[in-house]
C-alpha cells in the first residue's frame, strides 16, 4: 500500500485487516532543528541529518501541506490506531523495473544522446540513499511474516555517490563522458536527482535486529537491470510517457550544461 493523503490511511483502517503496512517515506525526516527536505531550497537549508539516521531522528511536523509532511500524517493516523499492527516502511530514492520517476533517466538520456560530458554540482561527492524496489519487497515480507508497529528504514547497502552513479550508468550503457566536477551544491546546471548538499543516508539497524532483515539486492546489481528496463521500455516512445513522474523533474538543458562547461574552461 502506497497512502499519499490522510483518507487513504483511514481508508486502510476501515479495511478488515488483520495488519497493515504502509510506504512512506525517509523525507519525513527532519534535523535536529526541524528542517526537513520540502523546504530546502539551497544548500543553506539543507537538512543536517545524522549519518546514518535511524528510525528515532525526529520528524517533521504532520500537516496536509506538502509530499513530507503528509506522509507523516498518515504515519502517525496508522501507528497511533490502537486497533491493528501498522507498520511503516520509509524507502528512499526507490528505483526498478515499472519506476514512473526514473531517475536513473537523468544520465541514462545523456548516455544515449552521446553527450560528450556530465556535470555534477558538488563534485558528484554526495550521498542521497537508494533503494531498490527488491529490498522494500524483502522488508514487506519480512513484517508481514510478523505483524507489528513501528517505522522501518529502507535503504541499499551500498549507496552510491552521484559520480559512482553517473559512472555506473555510463558502463551499463556502454558510453564514456567526461565527468565535470562542480564544487557549488547549488549550480543549477549540474544539479541531478541525488544532488544533495548534505548526506541522506539511512540505517538499517533496526530493520536487522528486530526482523532478521539482509538486503537481497545490492545497487551495484540491480543497477544494470534499471538501465536495461529504462532503455526498453521508452524504446520508440516519448520518455515523458513512460516516466510520468520523470516527466515533471527531470531536465536535459544541454544548452545550460554547454555554456557551464565552456565558462569553467576559461576560468
Amino acid at each position: 500500500m502506497v497512502p499519499f493523503e490522510a483518507a487513504h490511511a483511514r481508508q486502510l483502517l476501515d479495511l478488515d485487516a488483520g495488519a497493515l503496512i504502509a510506504v512512506s517515506s525517509a523525507s519525513v525526516y527532519a534535523d535536529d532543528e526541524g528542517r526537513g527536505l520540502d523546504e530546502a531550497q539551497s544548500a543553506a537549508q539543507f537538512p543536517d541529518y545524522p549519518v546514518p539516521i535511524p528510525e528515532s531522528q525526529r520528524t517533521v511536523e504532520p500537516a496536509d501541506t506538502t509530499y513530507s509532511p503528509k506522509k507523516v500524517r498518515i504515519e502517525r493516523l496508522l501507528l497511533e490506531n490502537g486497533r491493528v499492527p501498522a507498520a511503516i516502511v520509509r524507502p528512499c530514492a526507490i528505483y526498478g523495473p515499472g519506476d514512473r520517476m526514473g531517475r536513473e533517466w537523468h544520465f541514462v538520456k545523456r548516455a544515449l544522446d552521446r553527450r560528450p560530458h556530465v556535470v555534477l554540482a558538488g563534485n558528484g561527492a554526495t550521498h542521497f540513499h537508494t533503494t531498490a524496489v527488491e529490498n522494500i519487497g524483502e522488508l514487506v515480507r519480512l513484517l508481514a511474516d510478523s505483524p507489528r508497529t513501528g517505522a522501518y528504514n529502507c535503504g541499499d547497502p551500498d549507496p552510491p555517490t552521484v559520480l559512482e552513479i553517473a559512472r555506473g550508468i555510463g558502463r551499463a550503457v556502454g558510453h564514456s563522458y567526461d565527468e565535470v566536477l562542480v564544487p557549488d551544491p547549488d549550480e543549477s546546471a549540474a544539479l541531478t536527482p541525488w544532488s544533495a548538499a548534505k548526506p541522506l543516508v539511512v540505517d538499517m539497524t533496526k530493520a536487522e535486529q528486530e526482523l532478521g532483515y539482509a538486503p537481497v539486492a545490492t545497487w551495484a546489481d540491480a543497477l544494470p537491470r534499471q538501465v536495461e528496463w529504462l532503455i526498453d521500455a521508452t524504446r520508440g516512445r516519448d520518455w515523458r510517457e513512460v516516466l510520468t513522474r520523470g516527466a515533471n523533474y527531470l531536465q536535459f538543458d544541454y544548452d545550460a550544461e554547454d555554456r557551464l562547461v565552456e565558462d569553467l574552461s576559461k576560468a
